[in-house]
């Protein structure tokens, strides 16, 4: 892809640029920035962060399912030799069925080069692999988010352990750095161009919760030379700091821009299922699910945000059916339609539409599809409804304001026409105008973020940056 390969000299760490083995400057400018991205049950080693109480029965769906070509017993697509098969194989594949597998037999497999983007890359196995293909003489470049949400040490752990390897590490471009903005792709690329050329991507971090069995995680696996091609371009593209362009989002669902073509997807005719980590301000998506009722079913992690429990509550208002997976943690980004399967890493989110730089494809395979609703169908029938009184965990969910991108507020009772409803993003002069001057202030934290929290007799006013960013009503 025109990359040069660097001859290891130093380790140098400067703003946005780690390289192991050589120095490169990337020139991205800081984008506009948005809303707060949440990164919940990604641990960084083997402790876990969620300790399951009942583990789910995940013995009847297959590890992965083969759109086309040879599959080797590991379930992971064989090298595709001269003269088979040219347009490659496609090949589903889910945790914690599949473990870190295939994509050590990827890397232990290359040849020539190894290309690595992952928000957060701190698994001992996925890291050994990597030095180790350096070592032989493979080419491995590998770019980290550096500054993955609530996980400051991310970027030291891959930094250090890789380091006299002779693998090159970037930070991502600056476009990618800013406070709300984030590389959060996840894909790894061996061999482009060539006849094994093969390519894995997906929800999957490079992360021991990833693969060990603590999340649910689902990703494709790939010889498609379109697929790789494209996947190499955007490589190139934040390697050298400038624009991927068009070319790939004819192959990938990518972002920054992936929102039109996410909620077109979820607008298509017909019963769709989705698995998403994250439930946060994406009106389209909204929209589009909202149209087909409780044909849509919509599986979120266990015990979700204050924030994601709103969108649940007005999802399951509007009658699409909402369940919660207590364990494994909901990691995984899946939509299935009655035509087609995407698999990504974009969770509901503004920020991961907008701004962050995300991966994911849409196929027509109908052996892809069956495989990814089965798989759906188990996890939904071992998880718990959702209810609007009080969610699905033992603990009552918070009330929340209905959320302003899909209703208007309730309005009439007695406690509402004291306490008028509050918008998101007001500031302190209005809630004052509003509610009154508090009773009491304190302060909190939300996800790693500083709050100012007003305390009212009727609830709590959470402040960020000076406006409002949730309202608890307590009466």
């Amino acid at each position: 892809m025109g990359r040069q390969r660097m001859v290891p000299l130093v380790l140098c760490l400067g703003v946005g640029v780690v390289s192991l083995g050589g120095c490169k400057a990337t020139t991205d400018a800081a984008p506009r920035q948005s809303v707060k991205h949440h990164h919940a049950g990604l641990s960084l080693s083997a402790k876990k962060t969620q300790a399951p109480s009942s583990q789910p029965n995940f013995n009847r769906t297959p590890t992965g399912t083969v759109d086309r070509g040879p599959t080797s017993p590991s379930g992971h697509n064989a090298p595709v030799a001269v003269g088979q098969v040219p347009e490659g194989t496609l090949t589903f594949i889910t945790e914690p069925q599949a473990g870190i597998g295939p994509w050590l037999n990827a890397m232990n497999h290359a040849r020539s080069v190894i290309d690595v983007n992952e928000y957060l890359l701190t698994d001992p196995q996925f890291l050994s692999s990597l030095r180790s293909a350096a070592v032989r003489g493979v080419q491995v470049d590998v770019i980290v988010d550096g500054h993955p949400y609530d996980d400051p040490s991310a970027p030291s752990i891959a930094v250090a352990g890789l380091a006299g390897s002779g693998v090159h590490l970037k930070m991502a471009p600056a476009r990618f750095e800013g406070q709300y903005a984030f590389d959060h792709a996840k894909y790894l690329i061996v061999d482009p161009g060539q006849p094994d050329q093969v390519a894995l991507f997906g929800s999957p971090n490079a992360t021991q919760s990833a693969f060990d069995g603590e999340n649910v995680e689902d990703a494709f696996v790939t010889s498609k030379p379109s697929a790789i091609a494209a996947l190499a371009t955007v490589f190139h593209a934040d390697w050298t700091g400038t624009a991927a362009g068009a070319s790939p989002r004819s192959t990938l669902v990518l972002s920054p821009g992936s929102a039109s073509t996410i909620a077109g997807l979820l607008g298509q005719a017909g019963p769709v299922a989705v698995m998403a980590e994250e439930l946060g301000d994406a009106p389209s998506c909204y929209q589009a699910l909202l149209t087909h009722g409780s044909a849509a079913r919509v599986l979120i992690p266990a015990d979700p945000s204050w924030e994601a429990a709103s969108y649940a509550n007005e999802l399951v208002r509007s009658g699409v059916q909402v369940r919660t997976l207590s364990s494994p943690y909901v990691h995984a980004k899946l939509i299935v339609t009655p035509h087609t399967t995407f698999v990504g890493s974009e969770n509901f989110s503004v920020v991961s539409f907008n701004d962050n730089r995300e991966v994911g494809m849409i196929t027509s395979s109908p052996s892809v599809r069956t495989q990814a609703l089965t798989w759906f169908d188990a996890l939904w029938n071992d998880a718990v409804v959702w209810s609007v009184s009080g969610g699905a965990s033992p603990t009552p969910v918070p009330a929340t304001p209905t959320p302003s991108s899909l209703a208007p507020p309730d309005s009439g009772s007695a406690s509402q026409q004291s306490y008028p409803y509050l918008n998101d993003g007001d500031t302190e002069a209005e809630v004052t105008q509003l509610w009154g001057p508090p009773a009491s202030t304190t302060s909190a934290s939300y996800d790693g973020y500083p709050e100012v929290v007003w305390v009212y007799p009727a609830g709590r006013v959470y402040f960020e940056g000076g406006t409002v960013s949730y309202v608890q009503r307590t009466q």
